[in-house]
């Protein structure tokens, strides 16, 4: 009988112990995504990337969104005509479908990155962007 008690005693104080965990992690990116693109056989791209300090990328456009998570450092994304935004570690973005942008590190250290892409396995990643 004692052992009975002594495991519903343990239960009780188990249960609201677990009920009282933190939430998890907030979303690094939560919005409504573009158009995505939509079909049979869709392939999954996932790769990582460093940019160097003081690099600048081509300009360059997406036929499918890509989705940018920086692991490291501050990755500046310059859109033609609409300015520069400045993306620290820890925050994800969509890089916009056929818009001229550019990629830069105008820090003193490396951008570590992640990028994610889902697109027709025949569709390229990106695609140089007419003469700026």
């Amino acid at each position: 009988m004692k052992s009975i008690v002594l495991l519903l005693a343990c239960a009780c104080v188990a249960v609201p112990a677990h009920a009282q965990q933190p939430p998890s992690q907030p979303f690094a990116l939560k919005q409504i995504a573009p158009e995505l693109p939509k079909g049979d056989g869709l392939e999954v791209r996932v790769r990582s990337g460093t940019v160097a300090p003081g690099a600048v990328g081509p300009w360059h456009t997406h036929p499918a969104p890509p989705i940018v998570y920086v692991i490291e450092g501050t990755l500046s994304i310059e859109e033609k005509d609409k300015g520069v935004v400045e993306h620290k570690a820890g925050e994800a973005f969509i890089e916009p479908i056929n818009t001229p942008i550019r990629a830069m590190n105008t820090g003193q250290t490396p951008v570590k990155t992640v990028i994610f892409q889902v697109s027709p396995p025949d569709l390229p990643d990106a695609v140089p962007a007419p003469s700026q």
